[in-house]
């Protein structure tokens, strides 16, 4: 029988956090252009499309965020495994990895979406020539809505990730 440890499950999600945060505020504080398709639409209408060099970079960004997550879900992968013997259930899998996926949904939707750019709006993050539309940060229905779409994109990313660890 395979066991779900919450500690596990707590610890993975904070690495898996704290990894993708470095990456989200490093590329903000960059270029927080390259996160363009994140702002509010008034935002994104009041700025220049992105340029070729941006959107190379935010093929590199993209990248670099998948690698990070991925390399924070094989040391997840790895721990799991680790804790079962070396075999553990779809169930159990699919589970761990919901729970530590959503962890970082919810760092970013309550640390980084609300705690960040809706209260302490730092200057680095906002787009030049939407200064005056920093209130859109605090659309919390905004917030809260990425939340819950964020919750289905754990769900269906949770499927391949557990069914590679159970086989």
């Amino acid at each position: 029988m395979t066991t779900l440890s919450l500690a596990s499950v707590l610890v993975d999600g904070l690495i898996l956090s704290m990894g993708l945060s470095v990456v989200i505020l490093g590329s903000l504080y960059v270029n927080p252009r390259l996160w363009l398709h994140d702002y509010p639409a008034a935002m994104q209408q009041r700025v220049p499309p992105l340029t070729r060099a941006e959107k190379r970079a935010r093929l590199v960004l993209t990248a670099l965020f998948f690698g990070v997550g991925f390399a924070a879900l094989a040391y997840s992968s790895g721990q799991l495994l680790a804790a079962n013997g070396g075999t553990v259930s779809f169930l159990t899998a699919f589970v761990h990895f919901f729970l530590v996926l959503n962890i970082f949904n919810l760092f970013d939707a309550v640390v980084l979406d609300l705690l960040l750019l809706a209260f302490l709006k730092p200057k680095f993050a906002v787009l030049p020539g939407t200064e005056d539309l920093v209130y859109l940060f605090e659309d919390w229905g905004m917030h809260l809505r990425n939340y819950l779409k964020g919750i289905i994109i754990c769900a269906i990313l949770s499927i391949p990730v557990a069914l590679v660890v159970t086989f």
